[in-house]
């Protein structure tokens, strides 16, 4: 008989050791469904940099508002350019952030609304008076920024134009060899641009006019959970607009309302 109790005894314990688990398993599943993991560099002003350890950067304040105003929260997971686009491939992010939301990238996933669009440009140095509208990159080596879409929005603007494209991985060095004339020109987003200049007084001028948009949004895997997570942050970035929180950003890190070029 005290053997039977003792089995039924370890039977219930056993039970409401499993119960203990599946309550905490609920749990996890939705802590871990209330939060977006979103991927960055961590060097990129004004975009994503970090400063003592602390993730900032246009991107990162309005993404961060955007998720919040929907609900969620944020989880960062930093890495280089081709580590975003891994995990962002593998599922290890649920999304990743100044990610050029272009046709060939749409066959893959489904996107936010732009969040912004970086009017393209083309800037070089300063002393440099060979350059002086983008027709001028004729025949020279010009950079690009590996992750950007801007050569192929140059490429689309202006089809004739013959020059050598030179990828670089990193900011510092590009503006390095932009601003001692290795390289002629750089193909770059004109908000970062005007960023970099002005924070880091660097000896570098942006060429004629911009020539065309490269739309950023939230790329995410297609499935329909993810559609419908999709219509919620495009609310909540239409609310962020509305309210005034868009523009307060774009002025803190751009000194210009992103907002006016949408008019």
């Amino acid at each position: 008989m005290k053997r039977i109790r003792l089995l039924l005894f370890v039977i219930g314990v056993l039970f409401l050791a499993a119960c203990g688990q599946e309550d905490t398993k609920e749990a996890a599943n939705a802590t871990d469904e209330n939060v977006i993991k979103v991927g960055t560099v961590p060097d990129s002003f004004p975009v994503s940099f970090k400063e003592e350890d602390d993730l900032k950067g246009f991107s990162v304040d309005i993404v961060k508002e955007i998720v919040e105003e929907a609900g969620y929260e944020v989880e960062w997971v930093t890495s280089d350019w081709n580590g975003v686009l891994a995990n962002l491939q593998s599922g290890k992010v649920d999304t990743a952030i100044n990610f050029a939301a272009t046709p060939e990238r749409g066959e893959t996933y489904n996107f936010t609304e732009p969040y912004y669009s970086s009017k393209a440009v083309i800037a070089t140095a300063e002393k440099n008076d060979t350059l002086n509208k983008v027709e001028d990159i004729e025949g020279k080596e010009i950079a690009t920024m590996m992750g950007t879409n801007f050569e192929n929005v140059l490429a689309a603007e202006f089809p004739d134009l013959d020059y050598e494209l030179i990828t670089y991985e990193s900011n510092d060095v590009v503006y390095t060899d932009l601003a001692s004339g290795k390289v002629e020109g750089l193909i770059y987003g004109r908000e970062q641009l005007l960023a970099q200049i002005s924070e880091r007084e660097l000896p570098l001028r942006i060429v004629g006019e911009p020539f065309g948009d490269q739309p950023v949004a939230l790329p995410f895997q297609k499935t329909e959970e993810n559609d419908a997570l999709i219509e919620e942050l495009n609310e909540a970035t239409n609310r962020l607009k509305e309210n005034g929180k868009f523009s307060e950003i774009s002025l803190e890190y751009f000194g210009v309302d992103l907002l006016e070029d949408e008019k």
